[in-house]
């Protein structure tokens, strides 16, 4: 008798991670349970030594001013809420919600400069030690350069499961080494859908045909190459690294730190090579170029076209934004096109596949441009060994506050934070997380049906998405990947935030 043995591969399953929090007294925030205690013992005092009344009175009060810390709308709380909603009509009264550029504008020179954060950014170029040149994008405040990478990953291609997951752990860990050096702020990975415009293929065919001695044959050529492209998109990846200036030359001297970025650009793009992911350094006229085009789709194929040519586009940095530019409550309108940028509300609460984003970055027919952006903040060594301790004493501490049956969202917490001590423990990198989608119509009739197909898509993805409400032109900056870093310009205050 033969006997055949059958084996089942199961497919890997990785986590979200848990939101960082702190928490204190009956499942509230650290300060919604400071501020109640503090207004409960003020209102037991007065009422204990004045007047009982007084103190129901005050207690009454606390309570009130305490709810909006307590209650969420979405996944902010209702002073957070309250407060963007002071600063857009702040905003809106003031008149920076619009934005015109050019010759007959207030720009300095007539210039068409970038707008919002982008305006105090400045582009330098330098080239690595391998003779590759590159941009680099100053901002003075915060010192911060950053360089992107143009990506070109291997796709859905023929791999067995285990070399899949042998290249998300080499993802990992490549994220995981960002945090070593400890200057490193920010990586943004990028993957954009525009449409395609067959001038590459067009030039391609003609040059295949250039000595061919049959007419028909050169005709169908031609033909196909129009047809081919035709309401097909085209899928482009980036992935931008903010650096931190950590000596006196390097944060006032782009030079100095252009020296240093030389140096260390290779090993940046050359450990992807484990990942899947074939990489090289954007050069200052690439960047431009995308930057421009992001804010100004009209000029799309131009740029293509004479980037086919290998012919410069003559475009500079002060010359990259749009002409006019109008941020809505909730889109943002930009020469002429509609944008309409979300932000992740919420990571997936199960566990997933490595394919679990594949709904929102494979190209749509009904989704012309739409570019995800996903952004990392590497913990350094020091600073994630008390970063995961910390989560894990609060998720504990959290699941003991509470008698009876504890949630199981509660327990998960607990399970995914003592992971991560044991994955740090064994060289495992800590990372803080987020995501901004960005959609963009040809006209504002489109973004009801396109946001409704995205909604559809992340809700596939196991992504919670919302509008990035009251602003969307930073948002819309920040999806880019140009070194523009949401975190670093909030403008509401830590209690509302974290209440």
């Amino acid at each position: 008798m033969t006997t055949v043995a059958t084996r089942t591969t199961e497919r890997p399953l990785y986590g979200s991670g848990s939101v960082p929090r702190r928490t204190g007294v009956f499942g509230l925030s650290i300060w919604a349970s400071a501020f109640a205690g503090v207004g409960f013992l003020t209102s037991l005092i007065i009422g204990a030594f004045t007047n009982v009344v007084y103190g129901f009175a005050l207690a009454a009060v606390s309570a009130v001013l305490i709810a909006p810390l307590v209650i969420r709308w979405g996944h902010r709380s209702m002073y957070e809420v309250m407060q963007l909603k002071f600063q857009w009509y702040k905003r809106v009264a003031t008149g920076s919600t619009v934005y015109r550029a050019g010759p007959h504008s207030r720009i300095p020179g007539g210039r068409y400069r970038l707008p919002g954060l982008f305006a105090s950014t400045t582009l330098h170029m330098g080239t690595d030690r391998l003779g590759n040149p590159f941009g680099m994008i100053y901002r003075r405040r915060g010192a911060q350069y950053t360089v992107i990478l143009e990506c070109w990953p291997g796709g859905d291609e023929a791999h067995t499961t285990p070399e899949k997951d042998m290249m998300t752990a080499d993802w990992g860990a490549y994220l995981a080494g960002l945090g070593l050096p400890g200057d490193i702020v920010v990586a943004v990975a990028i993957v954009e859908s525009i449409p395609a415009t067959g001038y590459r293929l067009a030039l391609e065919t003609e040059q295949a045909i250039t000595h061919s001695r049959s007419e028909i044959a050169s005709q169908i050529q031609r033909e196909a190459a129009v047809e081919f492209p035709s309401g097909r998109s085209q899928t482009l990846c980036r992935l931008a690294i903010t650096f931190r200036a950590t000596t006196k030359d390097r944060r006032t001297e782009p030079e100095e730190m252009a020296a240093e970025l030389a140096r260390r650009l290779p090993t940046a793009y050359e450990d992807l090579l484990n990942a899947g992911v074939e990489a090289s350094p954007m050069s200052a006229e690439q960047i431009v170029a995308f930057v421009h085009r992001s804010y100004n789709p009209s000029a799309e194929r131009e740029l293509e076209e004479l980037d086919i040519l290998d012919e410069p586009h003559g475009l500079g940095w002060e010359d990259a934004g749009p002409a006019t530019a109008l941020t809505k409550w909730d889109h943002y309108r930009h020469n002429g096109v509609v944008s309409v940028v979300y932000e992740m509300k919420a990571p997936p609460e199960s566990v997933f596949t490595d394919e679990v984003l594949k709904p929102l970055l494979r190209p749509h027919d009904d989704l012309d441009r739409k570019r995800l952006a996903i952004v990392y903040r590497p913990f350094s060594a020091g600073d994630a060994t008390k970063q995961v301790n910390r989560e894990y004493k609060d998720a504990r501490a959290a699941v003991n506050q509470k008698s009876g049956l504890v949630s199981a969202a509660a327990e998960m917490r607990v399970d995914t934070t003592e992971q991560a001590r044991q994955e740090q423990v064994r060289g495992a990198g800590l990372v803080r997380y987020s995501a901004l989608m960005t959609i963009t119509c040809a006209t504002p009739g489109e973004v009801p049906n396109a946001s409704a197909i995205l909604e559809s898509l992340s809700a596939r993805s196991m992504l919670k998405l919302v509008r990035a409400y009251g602003m969307q032109d930073a948002a819309f900056a920040a999806g880019l990947g140009a070194g523009v870093l949401l975190g670093d310009h909030t403008t509401t205050s830590k209690i509302a935030r974290n209440g």
